[in-house]
């Protein structure tokens, strides 16, 4: 018996120019289980064909101008279908952090090639296996977990007081704003071809119960709608495509003027665990399972 999870999905360009909102949608999502990979392709969802591990879900909300951002959004969900030709990992919380690390690596050396580096994208991944849940961030989306009515953020926003405050140095002027974006790179750490993702901090993994629900999105929500008011959203709405439509319409209700994406996942049973299971041993994967053809 495999996870059982129903999961809806909203991605939207908002409000659009003519109310003062954005003129392109620069959000992408994912959703992997089964033999199906969803994502959005422009203003369609294109389905291509995996052999999931699992579920695996994203948010990516893309920065650096509408074209190149919509452009790193796409490319960072379509790379992370690739996670699954690695084989199944033994700790899938370090696996997806190393995933993460080297898609990076590949993308932008990829995107370099047309130019300097300007495009940009925050990435967040749960990956739902075997009765727990994993988890992976770059940027500024969140993962948040509710259970049993309580609301908890997973995430830390990858602002320069967070890195700051975990490097024990003094918060900088710009201290709200965004340090780091999955393919852009870094801002000033010294390395800005890179990312830094510190395990157990930027990842994580808990024991499911059934139950459950997570809720993932872009700033468009959780810049405007304050976390009590998600959690009342997931209390007052079981059905996870009922949730996430109400809070992109709470988003915009409250100002949202950006993108918004909302995947919310209830939890609908668990597998009992097998005994004697074992993983099955991770390949190493090779330079075209990461660099999906968008580029």
């Amino acid at each position: 018996m495999s996870d059982r999870l129903t999961i809806g999905v909203v991605c939207t360009r908002g409000i659009g120019p003519g109310r003062g909102g954005r003129s392109a949608n620069e959000d992408n999502y994912l959703v992997c289980r089964g033999s199906e990979a969803r994502f959005r392709d422009d203003e369609r969802e294109s389905v291509s064909r995996v052999n999931a591990i699992g579920t695996l879900v994203a948010v990516a909300d893309g920065m650096g101008g509408h074209e190149d951002g919509e452009l790193a959004s796409a490319a960072a969900v379509q790379a992370m279908t690739r996670l699954f030709k690695r084989g199944h990992p033994a700790t899938p919380e370090s696996h997806l952090r190393r995933f993460v690390l080297d898609a990076h690596r590949r993308l932008r050396q990829k995107a370099a090639e047309r130019g300097p580096v300007r495009m940009g994208t925050t990435l967040t991944l749960l990956w739902v296996l075997e009765g727990k849940a994993s988890w992976c961030h770059v940027g500024d989306s969140r993962l948040y977990h509710h259970r049993r009515g309580l609301l908890r953020q997973l995430t830390k926003d990858h602002t320069w007081t967070e890195f700051a405050g975990r490097d024990g140095r003094e918060s900088p002027i710009d201290r709200g704003f965004l340090a780091q974006n999955f393919v852009y790179g870094s801002r000033g750490f010294g390395d800005d071809e890179g990312i830094r993702i510190d395990l157990g901090t930027d990842t994580g993994t808990l024991e499911l119960n059934d139950g459950d629900r997570f809720v993932l999105c872009s700033d468009g929500l959780s810049s405007f709608v304050p976390q009590h008011r998600i959690a009342d959203v997931l209390k007052e709405t079981p059905n996870p495509q009922a949730a996430a439509t109400v809070l992109v319409e709470r988003a915009l209700a409250a100002g949202s003027d950006d993108n918004v994406t909302v995947i919310v996942i209830r939890v609908d049973a668990t597998p009992r665990r097998r005994r004697g299971w074992e993983p099955e041993p991770e390949s190493s994967g090779d330079d075209d399972t990461l660099v999906p053809e968008v580029f």
